[in-house]
């Protein structure tokens, strides 16, 4: 399990304590994400990106690095092809501890920043089948599942 110590500051406006995901520099915090997205690929070998890819596009922009006290999600977007709406991915999200429902605890977060940024949906995939009774009781829905097969 990768180490880490949370460096943004993580103050609201109004000095209180903030509990919400900050903005975070991949290349000041690459020392304990770079370590934990190696663990999420480990866990999942069917995802064809590698740790690299994940630091170039967060220090490209195309992706955004967050953190907060539990870990981290890294948010990327997609415009429709046909119809031109934007949909705000959580393309990965890794925390010390599982089991904390952090989707469900910083969704409201999300969907605003997503909101702001003038996305339609907020998306997230995962090929964990255990979590979709929790997504669908949260109020997600379905949309597509893929399957694969090696030729």
């Amino acid at each position: 399990m990768a180490e880490f110590e949370v460096k943004p500051d993580t103050e609201n406006a109004d000095g209180a304590a903030g509990t919400d995901p900050v903005w975070a520099d991949i290349s000041e915090n690459s020392y304990w994400v770079l370590p934990a997205v190696q663990e999420i690929l480990d866990e999942q070998p069917q995802l064809k990106f590698s740790v690299e890819d994940v630091y170039n596009a967060c220090h490209a922009g195309t992706a955004t690095l967050w953190v907060a006290e539990e870990g981290f999600v890294v948010s990327t977007g997609e415009t429709d092809q046909f119809t031109g709406d934007r949909t705000f991915i959580l393309w990965l999200a890794w925390t010390m501890n599982r089991g904390q429902n952090c989707v469900f605890k910083y969704y409201d977060f999300f969907a605003k920043a997503a909101k702001e940024m003038n996305f339609k949906t907020v998306e997230t995939r995962t090929p964990i089948r255990r979590l979709e009774p929790h997504l669908l009781a949260q109020g997600w829905t379905l949309d597509t599942v893929v399957y694969t097969r090696e030729l």
